[in-house]
C-alpha cells in the first residue's frame, strides 16, 4: 500500500479545528448557548475568554490559508497557533480546576488540542527562522 504524503503547509486536521473554532466561537459570540453543565463548571470571564479566542484565531488561521506570500501566511498561522493553544488551555484548566470527574475527557480533549497547537506553532515558527535566514524576510 502506498503512502500518502501531505506537502502542504495546513494539514485537513488544522483547518477543520479553525473552521470549527471560528463557527463555534461566532455563534457564542452571537449568543448561542453552550450546554448548561459546562457554563455550570467555569466562571463566565473564562467562557468569553475562551470564546473570543476561538473566534479570533480560527478567523486568523483561516484568512492565513489564503494568503499568497508565504511568509506572511506563516506568521498569521504563528498567530492563531498562539490563540489555538491558549483557548483549549485555559478552558481545559479551567474544567480541571473545577474538580467534576465528568469533564475528565473534555480535560484531556482540550490539553491534547492545545499541546498539538502548541506543536504547530514551533513548527511554524521554524519555518519562519528558515525563511529569515534564507533571506526571505
Amino acid at each position: 500500500m502506498p503512502t500518502i504524503i501531505v506537502t502542504g503547509r495546513h494539514r485537513p486536521h488544522e483547518v477543520m479545528f479553525l473552521i470549527l473554532s471560528a463557527l463555534a466561537g461566532g455563534a457564542f459570540v452571537l449568543g448561542a448557548k453552550p450546554p448548561t453543565t459546562v457554563e455550570q463548571l467555569v466562571d463566565t470571564w473564562v467562557l468569553w475568554t475562551w470564546y473570543l479566542l476561538l473566534l479570533a484565531s480560527g478567523v486568523i488561521g483561516l484568512v492565513s490559508i489564503a494568503l499568497p506570500d508565504t511568509y506572511r501566511a506563516l506568521v498569521l498561522e504563528l498567530a492563531a497557533m498562539h490563540g489555538q493553544t491558549a483557548a483549549p488551555l485555559l478552558y481545559g484548566v479551567a474544567l480541571l480546576a473545577s474538580a467534576n470527574s465528568a469533564a475528565t475527557f473534555a480535560v484531556a480533549f482540550c490539553l491534547s488540542w492545545a499541546g498539538a497547537s502548541a506543536w504547530r506553532g514551533w513548527q511554524v515558527a521554524r519555518g519562519i527562522r528558515v525563511l529569515q535566514q534564507a533571506g526571505g524576510h
